[in-house]
């Protein structure tokens, strides 16, 4: 909960012990109940009912009758009645002025306000203690002699009640207390007779119900670290009536300690919830003369260190969802128009085991963590709709937040949570697979999936089918015609219709009109303005819909390298208007500060339903090896493995980290006994936002506001579906234990592309709209905007990754959900052969891979287009992206190609620059499949014509060549250009200067640095080979790290001052070490052999030592020449501190 909010929670059991014992203290009447056994059976909801109804609306509502005042005589000794018993509530007070005055109900007189006797008794409390009970109830009869069944028990149960707290007669409270609480369901229970008297039973869970709530088992309950003496079930409940305003109001609070519900797929009304809310839906008896008051329930719950428990019949997997902390909030209100539920989840888990043959839960042993959860937020709030029918708030909203979600997965627990996911959606329980042998195996051997037919796509459907791309362009340009003819309206001013420029606005955007009543002299401005708002429209990527940027309504006029420059080079003055200047008031509309960019436009309808996910950020943990059927490890490699996954957990972005504060739960990263920990990559998804709205359809032949609507598309079509998908930061670490990178993708930013404030890496927005000529399925417009990449590539990370989403989707088995009428057929015909196979079981490995049946396959030509691929109308890549790229190759690769395989592994890129150009199709694609291939292609094309020079100037230290270049280019080429540009050949020649000192000293640094760092790693080879002994190197190797692994890098100085003290330190090192080295190997001789040991260790130390000062020289040097480099672009270090990964950084 947030700290600016009230938690509603049960009071722990002393607390409850106290507030019990006081209200039994100062209660008028108390009423103790013990029972050792009880077993109470509710055979119907009917007599359920009844029973409710005698209790609730006859007993509890009985009042005696007031007594007759027939005679004054009579009325006189009641008076004085009542006065004889008043002292026995006059306990603080002795003064007959306090004295209580009481009047009867039917007095004449007026005082009809009897005040309440002044003290604070309450009227009655009752306990009822409860050693062991059964609640056996029977819910939801059914015509075909059965019902459904739940049974309760408890132990160690306590119900206590208070009436009238503290002698307010508007004022209640129930406590309902367990130590042990088992709930048992089955939904469909053949009928059995009532029996005529009820026996204790022995409390042993019923076999014929399924457990649906009992206590977490001790693997599972071990690995919390909560140990107390809560009770499993603690409620509390307070009863407040308004007699004023007619209301009561039940506050709820419920907690659940320590429990785990068993998730059974269940049809409609076959749930146990769904049976037992049903069971306790009933009735009130109406009372002549009574009204009763409206009832407001607030409904807390919170479940502390529980679990859900699925076992899939279908799919050999079991599954397992933990929550330290769970908590729900919700107001229920009869015939009440909106409902409003509250989920806050913290600290939970989901975890996969492929072990289905035992029985027993044992987390640590058997179970994976596949997700770790840290707080998760969720609200729903749904509402019944007007009687006008129009929408005036979603019928349906789900708003999701949360802090962090980390993904630990290889490649196969990655696949086995996607196929449950599927499993899920399809409701994979209620579909048993066919029985026949799939397809998809022969001989024992699965065929790819490209030769299945699960991966065959169904026929499309006629009208879909005769689109030709002749006829799509013919619209296309009908659709412009038709644009160009309502743009000439003299009252929308807007572009020429002779202009060959033509202007594409996405759905849901429109061009900023002007007033529509237009002075004379103002035509020339307006016309300049519009062909300017013309030039630039193309240029100017959209970044949200409906003003979702600050610059949307303002209109570059001129702007400095725009236009094309006079030929004689004479600066000329651009007059835009001849006569005065005129300002309008209010032309530009104000900014409306921060803008929300999951917002549909104004103009846009209510959607029915919206589902919201609001920054939430997801780090997804890449691992080699094998979650699932891997063999095990040894207890000292799997403490290795922690150790050593531990670190790279708590690894984040130095802007944005996304740590846990939970180091307990570090066993969680673990995983299988297959998992290789030194294999590791990241994926991380820093605030992503996401948002659909459906929108009401149009129905035909119907009156009414609600079902009139204006198209808002970009041909007037009526919209559907809206979705929107923000991710504010995409970054891609390297982990491995291999490679020496840090960074594998992240966002390129520079003094000369600085990144704009709350601007987002990657934006992607499809409207889904319904095509004018009604036939067919929905047409998407797809809009993708994405900010400059860096990429630095190693090829060990390379191929990982390569192989971990090869094995991905090899894994992956699409499950494609059964058609009901096939399922009833294929019911009816295989009745037989199911009934003869039904001792043979359902085969758990051939479930997964569900595919056609020849019944389904029959039927596929008879499909709805809802069932084909989604019919791209227009896609927009609308931003041209650079992507910069590093790459690292280490060894030849055979498998891959003789040359190919040679160029992979010897192939240095630094610096290496390519573009994503634009992309605006409106021919039609059918298919996600369709538009990636598209891109791919397009790009690739123009990569391959006209990028080629930006990728080789990458290789080797062409990079630096090509800069040194640069430097001398714009020593000449700089002042002839500002010289053309407006005379100021002195300014040209400065920014000559400078761009050839930064360009060329930078340029030369980094060369001469190479150099030095070559000559660095010679001479620790030469020390290698000649030292005597293995070498001792100063640099720490980390546990765990591969042996061939080079030392990580050192963190680059900031500056010249930085890099001269860090060579300092280097050389006074360097000498100490030395010397350091030389008396330890005379000691060493001198203790073994004495004097001519001393000697000899000394003498075979000089070659190594000539060697050392060498080493030492050159790293000094390289701190140098970093420090200078880093001081003229301080671009470089950050670069490289995003890069490399460094002693801090392990």
């Amino acid at each position: 909960m947030f700290e600016t909010e009230e938690m509603v929670i049960p009071a722990d059991p002393e607390e409850m012990r106290q507030f019990q014992a006081q209200c039994v203290a100062q209660c008028q009447c108390a009423v103790d109940i013990h029972l050792p056994l009880a077993y109470i059976l509710l055979p119907s909801k009917q007599a359920f009912q009844s029973f409710y109804n005698r209790i609730n609306n006859d007993l509890l509502m009985w009042e005696p009758p007031p007594p007759s005042a027939s005679s004054p005589e009579h009325s006189r000794q009641h008076h004085e009645e009542f006065q004889l018993c008043k002292s026995a509530f006059r306990l603080d007070s002795d003064s007959d002025e306090d004295d209580p005055q009481f009047f009867l109900a039917s007095d004449s007189s007026g005082k009809t306000k009897a005040s309440r006797p002044n003290h604070n008794l309450s009227l009655l409390s009752l306990t009822v203690i409860i050693s062991k009970g059964r609640l056996q109830t029977r819910t939801d009869k059914k015509e075909d002699q059965s019902h459904g069944e739940i049974v309760l028990d408890l132990e160690g149960g306590k119900i206590f009640s208070v009436a009238q707290h503290q002698n307010d007669p508007n004022l209640n409270f129930l406590c309902i207390e367990s130590r042990r609480v088992e709930l048992y369901h089955k939904a469909v229970v053949k009928d059995t007779p009532i029996p005529q008297r009820l026996e204790i039973p022995k409390f042993n869970p019923p076999k014929h119900l399924d457990p649906t709530i009992y206590p977490t088992e001790v693997g599972v309950s071990s690995v919390s670290g909560k140990e107390g003496e809560l009770q499993m079930l603690s409620t509390a409940i307070k009863v407040t009536l308004d007699p004023q305003r007619g209301v009561k109001e039940f506050l709820v609070a419920l907690r659940l300690q320590g429990a785990t519900m068993r998730h059974y797929m269940a049809p409609t009304n076959h749930s146990w919830h769904e049976q037992l809310v049903d069971f306790l839906d009933v009735i009130d008896d109406p009372i002549l003369g009574y009204t009763a008051p409206a009832v407001i329930t607030v409904l807390h719950t919170h479940l502390a260190t529980c679990a859900v428990d699925y076992r899939p019949i279908y799919l050999p997997l079991r599954v397992l969802f933990t929550a330290e902390s769970f908590s729900l909030s919700s107001n229920i209100i009869v015939d009440t128009a909106t409902f409003h539920l509250r989920f806050i989840l913290d600290d939970s888990a989901l975890y996969l085991s492929d072990k289905c043959e035992t029985d027993v839960v044992d987390l640590r042993r058997d179970y994976v963590c596949v997700l770790d959860i840290d707080l998760l937020e969720l609200a729903i709030t749904t509402w019944k709709g007007s009687d006008k029918g129009k929408l005036s708030q979603p019928l349906f909203e789900l708003r999701c937040s949360n802090n962090v979600v980390h993904v630990h997965t290889c490649a196969d627990s990655c696949a086995a949570l996607v196929n449950l996911l599927q499993y899920l959606v399809s409701q994979g329980d209620l579909h048993p697979p066919p029985r026949h042998t799939s397809p998809t195996e022969i001989a024992g051997q699965k065929l790819p999936l490209s030769e299945s037919p699960a991966a065959m796509l169904p026929c499309p459907p006629a009208e879909t089918a005769e689109i030709n791309q002749y006829d799509l362009a013919d619209a296309l340009i009908d659709t412009e015609k038709s644009h160009r003819e309502e743009s000439s309206d003299p009252g929308s001013p807007s572009m020429p219709r002779g202009s060959p420029v033509s202007v594409y606005l996405f759905p849901g955007e429109a061009p900023k009109r002007s007033p529509s009543v237009l002075l004379v002299e103002d035509a020339d401005l307006d016309g300049l303005v519009a062909t300017a708002t013309e030039a630039q429209a193309d240029m100017m990527s959209e970044e949200g819909s409906d003003g979702s940027t600050d610059n949307d309504d303002f209109c570059i006029l001129e702007a400095p390298g725009m236009g094309i420059p006079p030929r004689d080079g004479e600066p000329v003055v651009t007059v835009l208007s001849e006569g005065p200047i005129k300002l309008k008031e209010s032309h530009f509309s104000r900014p409306r500060g921060s803008s929300d960019l999951l917002r549909a436009p104004s103009r846009f309808p209510v959607p029915q339903s919206r589902v919201v996910l609001r920054e939430i950020s997801v780090v997804w943990h890449l691992y080699g090896g094998k979650d699932f059927g891997g063999k095990s490890m040894s207890i000292h490699a799997q403490n290795t493995n922690r150790g050593r996954s531990a670190p790279a957990g708590v690894r984040g972005s130095p802007s944005r980290s996304a740590t846990t504060s939970r180091p307990q739960n570090s066993w969680r990263w673990a995983g299988g006994s297959g998992r290789q920990h030194q294999l590791l990559m990241e994926i991380q998804l820093t605030k992503v936002s996401f948002q659909h709205e459906s929108y009401p359809g149009a129905v035909a032949g119907q009156e009414g506001e609600g079902f009139l609507m204006t198209g808002v598309g970009p041909g007037g079509e009526q919209p559907l579906s809206r979705q929107v998908f923000i991710v504010q930061e995409l970054e891609v670490r390297d982990r491995l234990a291999s490679s020496q990178l840090n960074k594998f993708l992240y966002l390129y930013t520079s003094e000369s592309m600085p990144r704009r404030a709350h601007s987002n890496m990657l934006t992607v927005k499809a409207l889904q709209v319904c095509p004018e000529s009604g036939l067919g399925g929905p047409e998407c417009c797809l809009r993708i905007s994405l900010l400059p990449l860096r990429l630095n590539i190693d090829q060990d990370a390379l191929f990982f990754l390569k192989d971990f989403f090869s094995s991905l989707a090899s894994y992956v088995n699409p499950y494609l959900p059964v058609d009901p009428a096939s399922e009833v057929k294929a019911d009816s015909s295989q009745k037989a052969p199911e009934e003869a196979e039904a001792g043979l079981g359902p085969d758990l490995s051939a479930s997964v891979e569900t595919t056609f049946s020849e019944q389904s396959s029959s039927s596929a030509g008879s499909t709805s287009s809802s069932d084909q691929p989604i019919y791209f109308r227009e896609f927009r890549f609308t931003s041209e992206v650079p992507i910069w790229l590093d790459y690292q190759g280490k060894h030849v690769v055979i498998e891959q190609g003789t040359f190919a395989g040679i160029l992979i592994g010897l192939a240095q890129l630094n610096c290496s620059e390519l573009k994503l150009k634009r992309l605006c199709c409106r021919h039609g694609l059918l298919g996600v499949d369709k538009v990636i291939q598209y891109a791919v292609t397009e790009w690739l094309t123009d990569i391959r014509k006209n990028q080629l020079p930006g990728i080789l100037g990458g290789v080797g230290p062409m990079h630096s060549v090509v800069q040194l270049f640069h430097g001398v280019r714009d020593l000449f080429w700089l002042p002839i250009e500002q010289y053309r540009k407006d005379g100021r050949i002195i300014r040209g020649l400065q920014r000559g200067a400078a761009s050839f000192g930064t360009s060329t000293a930078s340029a030369a640094l980094e060369l001469s640095n190479r150099l030095v760092q070559a000559i660095q790693a010679t001479a620790e080879t030469v020390y290698d080979i000649l030292s005597p002994t293995p070498p001792l190197n100063r640099f720490a190797i980390t546990e765990g790290r591969a042996p061939s692994s080079r030392p990580r890098r050192a963190a680059q100085p900031a500056d010249l001052r930085e890099g001269v003290a860090k060579a300092y330190d280097t050389v006074r090192e360097g000498v100490i070490d030395t010397a350091q080295t030389l008396c330890d190997v005379a000691s060493r001789g001198h203790e073994q052999k004495g004097l001519p040991g001393a000697v000899g260790g000394v003498l075979r130390q000089i070659p190594p030592t000539v060697v050392r000062p060498l080493i030492v020289a050159s790293e000094a040097t390289s701190n140098l020449l970093g420090g200078m480099r880093n001081q003229i672009k301080p671009d470089a270090r950050k670069e490289d501190f995003l890069k490399w990964r460094t002693d801090g950084q392990e």
